[in-house]
């Protein structure tokens, strides 16, 4: 089911841009509009998994927007709990880099008036934080937000052995990296609800982390601005 409240294939999201197939890039360029990538990739990891070719080959704007500087231990242990994905995603959002949020945000308002597509590394922390924040902001129902959450451990566990030289660096298993990859509903649903209650709001906490009210503004006035259902890419 589409989130309530979201134009049509407005809002995307995705695994690291650069490893999308051109078959991929065409579809959703050709026939979804795809018009900008915000990356959340750091400088580091850009350069060691390179840019979003595919896409750029369409036409598309690449909006590099990095999170990064928050602390990665806190995940960073052979099977995190959900309290450690919770703890984490308060991170990113909170304590990544001086300006990261402003800038990201910044880039939102001016991408989201035209169907974009958000991805980081495996699309499924940085990105379910931003696309999160992105729909709370839109009013989407939480249960729709933890849902789309949901959806990614679902198709990134049947992939768990192409990292398999990254478990193997850290000295995980196989089932370790499973937890790693999984995207239990309590995390997301936790994660809301915590910081509605720390914050009064997922706005506010998002203007406590640097994001400038009038660029939260015209995000939300950008995707309520169609009809209220959201596609998911492939």
């Amino acid at each position: 089911m589409a989130p309530v409240g979201i134009a049509a294939g407005r809002i995307w999201r995705a695994g690291a841009g650069a490893t999308m197939a051109p078959v991929l890039a065409a579809e959703l360029t050709d026939h979804h509009g795809l018009r900008t990538v915000i990356d959340l990739r750091s400088a580091r990891e850009t350069e060691r998994s390179g840019d979003p070719t595919a896409l750029l080959a369409r036409g598309v704007r690449w909006s590099r927007t990095p999170l990064a500087g928050y602390p990665r231990d806190l995940v960073h242990v052979p099977r995190p709990t959900p309290e450690h994905y919770v703890r984490y995603y308060h991170a990113i959002l909170l304590n990544s880099a001086a300006g990261a949020v402003r800038a990201l945000f910044g880039a939102l308002a001016e991408a989201a008036d035209e169907p974009f597509l958000i991805c980081c590394h495996l699309g499924k922390d940085r990105t379910a934080v931003v696309v999160a924040a992105v729909l709370a902001l839109a009013g989407v129902p939480d249960e729709c937000i933890v849902a789309d959450y949901a959806a990614s451990g679902t198709a990134l566990c049947p992939l768990v052995d192409r990292f398999a030289d990254k478990w193997r660096a850290h000295g995980w298993t196989r089932q370790d990296y499973l937890v790693h990859l999984d995207t239990p509903a309590v995390v997301m649903r936790t994660w809301l609800t915590e910081l509605r209650q720390r914050h009064g709001s997922v706005r506010d906490a998002l203007v406590r982390a640097g994001a400038r009210p009038g660029d939260l503004t015209a995000v939300t006035d950008a995707l309520r601005g169609a009809s209220a259902s959201r596609a998911q890419p492939p």
